[in-house]
């Protein structure tokens, strides 16, 4: 299925995108437009994150935490990217959620230093499923502490790494 945004993925646009990839349409292609200048048609696909449609802001809701309702997604790693990306997405939130500066600042310059919106998306992918595993890897630690006390640290990373994939 198509998926039209607005050019220049940031970090609304570039996590909704991860989003619908993988808990949704893992055979999502994604069209970019310039949206106000270039008109919104159907035939680029389901928009998101442009003013006005469905899967927008609402209700005091970026995008992602639209997509994440109207999905239904209960995944719990999901609901703290979506903290995560409400914080560093809606104005005057930034400081809710702590991580929330650095994603910011980091999805700014990504904008600007690759080469088209395409590759801003496959490299924002990856940082996406970086933080997605850096919540999960919050509770294993937890869940694991007593077993990884007795680990060095290459033994513990590499165990760490073994149940992130489980």
């Amino acid at each position: 299925m198509k998926w039209v945004t607005r050019s220049f993925p940031h970090v609304d646009r570039t996590a909704s995108a991860w989003l619908i990839k993988r808990f949704i349409d893992p055979q999502a292609e994604f069209v970019f437009i310039d949206w106000p200048e270039q008109e919104l048609r159907p035939e680029y696909g389901t928009p998101f994150d442009i003013k006005g449609v469905e899967l927008g802001h609402r209700d005091g809701k970026c995008t992602f935490e639209v997509i994440v309702e109207k999905y239904s997604i209960e995944d719990p790693y999901v609901k703290k990217i979506a903290e995560l990306v409400h914080a560093a997405d809606i104005e005057g939130e930034i400081d809710k959620v702590p991580e929330a500066r650095g994603i910011k600042a980091l999805f700014s310059g990504l904008r600007l230093v690759t080469r088209d919106d395409y590759e801003t998306l496959e490299l924002g992918f990856k940082i996406w499923d970086a933080i997605y595993a850096y919540y999960k890897l919050r509770d294993l630690e937890e869940k694991h502490r007593e077993e990884l006390a007795s680990m060095s640290r290459s033994e513990r990373l590499r165990y760490l790494k073994k149940l992130l994939k489980e």
